[in-house]
This record gives structure tokens, sequence and C-alpha cells, in this order.
């Protein structure tokens, strides 16, 4: 670890097998606390790179509780980073069951990775505990609930023990680092489709990179820049930047939401100040209510539906999510996602 140590001291970046070796000790214990701070702090300080970002997923790739996928299904994740501060309801929660809704029958399900909040009102993992998911089940309950519902939701403390390694000295720190995006890195589903929003526009391109590093197949990375702030989501409050990567192939631009039909919404109709209303609202979108959060949902689902295979492009997939809100086929995914939770 002395050596790694001293080659970021000397300014230098690692490559992904020096990467690979720093986290095979850091997730096997064999790191001191003073040295996990003074790695992470350094990266931070100067940036983390796609290759050290690489390095670090796979090994904690490899140290994950895995959940499996059942035959002839394809999953998709809808997690974020977080920590944009926006104080929005669930949206990429609420739009993994729309897709659950739109894909089950046609061989997509969606594999939700997620942890409880520290910067919003209401992360995931609350959010679906308040619509009566049950979240520490086996993972063999998890495989039930993608053939059964179409999603699962993956307790990111409950699939990366490792992280025992690693956790006391970050909240030591107290500040942003590499794990804030390793997270959403280290699908427990090994997903290879991915909707992934994050909290700053300058890391769309690097993210994007990434997941194609790991194996993405196709991936999102997106930013929405709006006069209120950034959001980790596509928004209908402002631009989003989009980083997509398909067929080894990147690209990157701007999605203007007024060219999808949706009406501009000030981010301040979207703000909920806890779990229980973030469950609200997101019933109330299942139940058909239209409005901003409909309409973010509704943006959200169209991103992952492209991503996960079901439609071509964002103006053919929102129909697709239109549909399995207003048949009641999203209504339903969380419905089956709360009974098959509960038969552990």
């Amino acid at each position: 670890m002395k050596a790694i140590l001293n080659t970021l001291l000397s300014g230098k970046t690692l490559g992904q097998a020096e990467a690979t070796e720093a986290f095979e000790m850091i997730m096997s214990g064999q790191g001191t606390s003073a040295q996990i701070a003074a790695f992470l702090a350094m990266i931070q300080l100067r940036g983390v790179t796609p290759d050290e970002l690489i390095g670090a997923a796979s090994v904690m790739r490899q140290h994950v509780i895995g959940v499996t996928v059942p035959d002839g299904l394809t999953a998709v994740d809808t997690c974020g980073t977080g920590g944009d501060h926006g104080g929005t309801f669930n949206v990429s929660t609420a739009a993994a069951l729309v897709v659950a809704g739109a894909g089950r029958d046609k061989g997509v399900v969606v594999a939700k990775h997620g942890n409880r909040s520290v910067t919003s009102s209401s992360g995931s993992s609350q959010v679906l505990e308040a619509l009566g998911v049950k979240l520490d089940v086996p993972v063999d309950v998890l495989t039930h609930c993608l053939d059964r519902a179409g999603i699962c939701f993956c307790l990111a403390s409950s699939h990366h023990p490792a992280m025992r390694h690693v956790m006391p000295t970050r909240l030591e720190l107290g500040i942003r680092t590499m794990f804030n995006v390793l997270g959403p890195l280290t699908n427990p589903a090994g997903v290879k489709r991915q909707l992934l929003g994050v909290y700053a526009a300058d890391l769309t391109e690097t993210l994007a990179q990434v997941l194609g590093g790991l194996g993405a197949q196709h991936a999102m990375v997106v930013h929405a820049r709006t006069s209120e702030g950034g959001l980790d989501e596509l928004s209908t409050s402002g631009i989003t930047r989009i980083s997509e990567w398909v067929d080894g192939r990147l690209r990157t631009w701007d999605l203007d939401p007024a060219s999808l039909g949706f009406a501009p919404a000030p981010r301040s109709a979207l703000r909920v100040d806890s779990p229980t209303a973030s469950a609200a609202v997101i019933r109330e979108v299942l139940e058909g209510q239209h409005g901003p959060a409909r309409d973010m949902v509704v943006l959200n689902s169209a991103a992952a539906c492209v991503v996960a295979g079901l439609a071509g492009s964002l103006p053919d997939a929102v129909p697709l999510a239109e549909a399995s809100i207003d048949s009641g086929a999203a209504r339903q995914a969380l419905d089956r996602l709360v009974e098959a939770s509960h038969q552990a």
C-alpha cells in the first residue's frame, strides 16, 4: 500500500492493474485507516480517472454477494449516485417500477440497486419500505422477486460486506470520495444495461466510459441542469446532459424535454420532505395522476426502456412508459414486489 501511496503522492495516476491491486488490499482489510484515508483524499483532490474506477469497481464486483437473474431474462438498473441535494421524490425508484411493468412480459426485469440516503430526505430503500417492500431478505428471494414481479431491490449494505473495511474511514473523513460513484457501478445482479444519474455534469462521460470498460452493453449516464441546481436524473426542469455508451461507442448530447412534448416544471413541484411523502407521490403517479411528477417518471422510464432494449429511441419509449402506468402494469409490479419480498 505504501508503494501505491507514493505513486499518488508523486502526482501520477494509477493504471487499472495498480488500482485493482490497491483495492484488493483495501477491500480485504490489509490497509490501515490512515492509508485508506490518504488514498481516498489524494485521488479526490486531483479527480478520479476511468482506469482507477474500473479497477476499483472490478474488485468490488468480485467481493459482492450476487443475485441470480432467472434464465431468459435481461436485467437493467436505474441506480443513481445521489448527492445532488435536490430533495425530489424518488424518481429513479418510480421509473424502476414503470420499466418492470413495461418489460416483464418482454423478458426485461429491473435489479434496482440502492442504499439509505445521506444527502436527501428519502433514499430508495426508505421509500420502498414506506411502500411496503421488505428489504432484508435472502438473495434467493430477490431472484423470486425478479421472476414474479419483474423487479427486486438490492440493498447495497447487504451485498457489499467488504465495505466494513472502509466505512469507518469514510465516516471519519466526512468528504465525498470515489466511493460516492462506485456504488452504482457494482450492481449485485451484474447488469449490463443501466441508466445512471450523477450529481455533476463533468462525470457523465467518465462514468459512461467506465461502464463500457466494465462490459456494459448499453448505458446512459445523465445529469440535468436547472435554474435551481443540478439533478441526478433526466429532468423536465431543464436541459439534461446524456452520455450514452452503446455498441462500444460513446456519444454525448443535450436533451431538451420540450422536444419530447414535456412541459417545463419547477423543481420545487417535485420536492418531498420524507419517505412517506415520496411514497405518496409515487402511488399517485402509478394510479394515473397527471402532472410534473408523472412527467418526470415517464421521461426517466423512457430512457431506461431504451437502455433495456425495449425501444429504439426516446420518442418511441415515451408511449411504452405511459402505457405501463395507464394499464396498471407498473402498479401491479409494485404490488407483486411487496408480496414476493415477504415470502422469505
